[in-house]
């Protein structure tokens, strides 16, 4: 919301530039914001509902190489400001029966997350597989890590790694690089 608000003023003060291409960029990057929090809150009101019983899962057959393209997209705005490169590995198409809503939830949340806790100029992976009846997703960064013990908690709610300030104090974590 910050970087909105901050275009907004830029825009309504028309200090940034003579030239009419610079003020659509930046009513674009605008619009690009815009549309992550919508989805954003899409999202949490679709966790929401799932965990109140209120949702039920619509479960089709889908082309997982497809939404994470769509989740790569909703990132690389953030991935691009850091200078982040996002590589999609997979033989097309990787198909699986899955409710869209919360496959999107999972992939935004790995990828927004190895974008968020990685460093300027690294590089982000995901990996897309079939495996005999399953699908392997893989997402991998170049970021900070996360110690073992912690990797194991990860999916417990309300879970928060104490790798990215530890990251930022200078010490050091078991799992991640020296």
């Amino acid at each position: 919301m910050g970087a909105i608000e901050g275009y907004l003023h830029i825009l309504k003060d028309r200090t940034l530039s003579q030239d009419p291409a610079v003020y659509r960029q930046a009513v674009d990057r605008s619009l690009v914001r815009i549309q992550g929090m919508r989805k954003l809150i899409l999202d949490l009101l679709d966790l929401t509902r799932i965990e109140s019983g209120n949702r039920k899962r619509d479960l089709r057959d889908l082309d997982v190489c497809e939404v994470a393209k769509g989740s790569i997209e909703t990132v690389m705005p953030d991935a691009t400001a850091k200078q982040i490169s996002i590589e999609l590995q997979a033989v097309e198409p990787v198909r699986m029966a899955a409710d869209r809503g919360e496959l999107e939830i999972v992939l935004n949340n790995l990828l927004s997350n190895a974008v968020k806790y990685n460093r300027e100029g690294g590089k982000v992976s995901v990996a897309l597989g079939v495996l005999g009846p399953r699908v392997r997703i893989a997402v991998s960064d170049t970021g900070i890590g996360m110690a073992p013990e912690e990797a194991r908690q990860l999916f417990q709610e309300f879970f928060r790694s104490r790798t990215h300030r530890l990251a930022h104090s200078g010490e050091r974590t078991r799992g991640s690089p020296s």
